[in-house]
């Protein structure tokens, strides 16, 4: 029996009734600080730390976790130099999605969601050490409008492109 075959045979077993169905793991919580005073009017909304370059895998997440607070997303445009792959669209919560993207964006990305002004989003490098991606977070989601790369300069995160 070749590869193909097992495949096919161990999903016949796992929708068998009297089996035991594994139990769905939901995914991660995405690494998300947003400005408690809602979209903001300066540099920044917040900040985002994915888990990986693969913007494919990680912008469907981010989507779902801002759908609460803008609605659902029309539009992401990305700093296309962060990520190792970029899709033309991705999906969440049933639709699909466009994704746009900028070289030298300054590590941001823009979540728009119909014509309301598009919530930005400081994007931390995946492989940051974690003390040094959470003091980044802490500092996107604070009064007053720093610059994406002080940020990430004063919070040791390297803004070197992979």
């Amino acid at each position: 029996m070749g590869p193909f075959e097992m495949a096919r045979q161990s999903t016949r077993l796992a929708h068998l009734p009297g089996t035991a169905v594994p139990p769905l793991i939901p995914p991660p919580t995405p690494r998300l600080r947003l400005r408690p005073d809602g979209t903001g009017r300066g540099v920044m909304d917040g900040g985002w730390w994915p888990r990986s370059r693969d913007a494919a895998a990680e912008l469907p997440e981010l989507v779902i976790a801002l759908a609460d607070r803008l609605g659902m997303a029309t539009r992401l445009t990305i700093d296309f130099d962060d990520w190792d792959h970029v899709p033309l669209r991705v999906t969440a919560l049933g639709r699909a999605i466009r994704v746009g993207w900028l070289p030298h964006l300054d590590h941001m990305v823009a979540v728009a969601c119909g014509r309301d002004e598009p919530l930005l989003l400081l994007v931390i490098p995946p492989e940051t050490p974690r003390s040094c991606a959470e003091e980044a977070l802490g500092r996107t989601a604070e009064a007053g409008d720093p610059l994406p790369w002080e940020i990430l300069a004063s919070c040791d995160v390297s803004a070197a492109r992979p």
